[in-house]
């Protein structure tokens, strides 16, 4: 995630759909839901990681819809990748 400071500038609203030959940037949905839920509670993924596992699906729903308020708010950006 990158913030916004003051001096960066950021507006992303429409939020840009990147592709390549073999992924999708795209902005997070609440369908990427058991996907954040699957990374942000798995050990192996978070031992490096200063955060608290998540326990539920619910958990995950607020990251996203946190994290898609901030781009609204021109605060942060944030891109899923998926697999085309």
């Amino acid at each position: 995630m990158i913030k916004g400071g003051p001096m960066l500038h950021l507006k992303f609203t429409p939020f840009p759909r990147l592709l390549t030959d073999r992924l999708i940037l795209r902005q997070l949905t609440t369908e990427d839901a058991d996907a954040i839920f699957f990374l942000r509670s798995d050990a192996s993924v978070n031992q490096y990681i200063a955060r608290t596992r998540a326990t539920s699906i619910n958990e995950a729903t607020v990251f996203i819809h946190n994290i898609n308020k901030g781009i609204a708010e021109n605060e942060c950006i944030y891109w899923a990748i998926t697999e085309k």
